[in-house]
């Protein structure tokens, strides 16, 4: 991400890193015995896992406001950056699409959604918003997506089971999964962790960050200093909101629940200002680094690391027993010395270390994926 006189926010691509470095460790862990650190909430509530994705999306809305800021600026028209915009959404869900592949076995089992679909829909969503409403406008859409889809899972009946709540069963984005995505969706599960309904919260998380990206741009005359106090002060206050709304609805990353949406976001661009303010104020750079590496090529480290544990988990060696090629270099490297649930979590950091080797040869070369 560039700003407006052309020179990269270096703090935006080593948070930006953070995301998908997180992101990585979550989707990658050494064998089922997950390490509660990397693990989802079952339902309810939330842990550090639950926290990453909802960061991504803020970060990447953002980085949208400034780059087509800055392609408005040298005039290019809405035709041209809507073509532009299609084109990467495509090829983003496609990404998404071949991963899904790998993973689950067609035609029954092929799973639709994903996280870069899911990133691929918000994208095109809130670069539309952008192009073509102002802030207060895009404040006001936020909110409405946030009651709207609040009023959706609150009161809206799943035909079959009755008065509608907050459990897999009985809410209306579950439903709506198992009815449009039939086996398509998560293995196993009443309802997609991307889902279709859901993606109204996680459009509302990527416009939080097309907000803040407009405000970071609109008060560009003010001192440093004071946009980050002011980003961290309206993280605090989304929070603080978030929590007051569990209250009455839960927050949950499975359905992207709306006081999940205010929770994560606020959190999210608090703590983009601390990095904010570490490296473009206090000058604190170089542990930024191994992260930027990340940041500077986010889709191709998230699609090339998601693929290449897809092909470990399919892969099955004569050798192995019976075990994935995943499971098994797992057990020979670190479940010999470690308990089971620290062995998965030491490969899972093993295998990152090994995706920002293969990231930072790119980086080296100059190679970025530029869709």
């Amino acid at each position: 991400m560039a700003s407006q006189s052309g020179q990269r926010l270096f703090s935006l691509d080593v948070f930006r890193g953070i995301t998908i470095a997180g992101m990585i460790l979550v989707d990658c862990p050494g064998s089922s015995v997950v390490h509660p650190l990397l693990r989802h909430a079952p339902w309810n509530g939330w842990t550090l896992a639950d926290l990453v994705f909802p960061s991504f999306l803020v970060i990447m809305g953002i980085s949208l406001v400034i780059s087509l800021s800055r392609r408005l600026a040298r005039g290019e028209t809405f035709p041209r950056l809507s073509l532009q915009i299609l084109k990467r959404t495509v090829i983003i869900f496609a990404f998404g699409l071949l991963i899904s592949f790998f993973i689950f076995n067609p035609p029954t089992g092929f799973r639709i959604p994903g996280v870069l679909q899911r990133i691929a829909a918000c994208y095109l969503f809130c670069s539309i918003v952008y192009l073509s409403i102002g802030p207060a406008l895009q404040a006001l859409l936020c909110a409405a997506l946030l009651i709207g889809y609040w009023f959706l899972i609150a009161h809206v009946r799943v035909p079959g089971y009755g008065a509608p709540d907050f459990t897999q069963a009985g809410n209306i984005a579950c439903y709506m999964d198992r009815a449009v995505l039939g086996v398509h969706m998560w293995a196993g599960a009443l309802c997609d962790p991307e889902g279709i309904l859901s993606t109204l919260g996680a459009a509302a998380t990527a416009l939080l960050g097309v907000i803040s990206g407009e405000w970071l741009l609109a008060s560009r005359a003010k001192n440093r200093e004071a946009k980050v106090m002011e980003l961290a002060a309206a993280g605090l206050v989304l929070m603080a909101a978030g929590l007051f709304w569990s209250r009455s609805l839960p927050i949950n990353k499975h359905i992207w629940t709306s006081s999940y949406v205010l929770f994560t976001g606020g959190l999210a661009m608090a703590g983009f200002a601390l990095c904010y303010g570490l490296i473009e104020i206090l000058g604190f750079k170089a542990w930024g680094k191994p992260f930027e590496i990340f940041g500077r090529n986010p889709l191709l480290a998230y699609f090339l690391s998601g693929l290449f544990y897809a092909l470990q988990q399919h892969i099955h060696p004569f050798w192995a027993g019976g075990l994935s090629f995943n499971d098994w270099l797992c057990a020979r490297l670190f479940g010999w010395w470690l308990s089971p649930v620290n062995a998965s979590l030491l490969y899972a950091f093993a295998y990152l270390l090994i995706c920002l080797a293969a990231m930072r040869e790119l980086y080296r070369r100059q190679i970025f994926l530029k869709i």
